[in-house]
């Protein structure tokens, strides 16, 4: 049970990475339009909320995948004590 829980672990790690690069690409695709429309006189406040919420959400994603490294590690990788006399 315990290989199953950290295959999990790992899974959810892997999800949180790749959401993490769609994050970040959505929320640069945004800011680039964001400035394409400033540049031309026609600013939309809404979309340069949107690529925030995308900043953001990469954060987050980052965060997650941080927290479940850290599981990983403290949980499954720790190296077994030697044995005591």
């Amino acid at each position: 049970m315990a290989w199953l829980f950290e295959r999990t672990i790992e899974l959810a790690a892997w999800v949180a990475f790749a959401l993490g690069i769609v994050c970040l690409a959505d929320a640069g695709y945004l800011l680039v339009q964001w400035v394409k429309l400033w540049q031309s006189g026609d600013a939309q406040p809404e979309l340069l909320g949107q690529a925030g919420y995308a900043a953001a959400s990469f954060v987050a994603s980052a965060l997650a995948l941080g927290a479940l490294a850290c599981i990983d590690r403290y949980v499954f990788d720790l190296p077994e004590p030697p044995p005591t006399k």
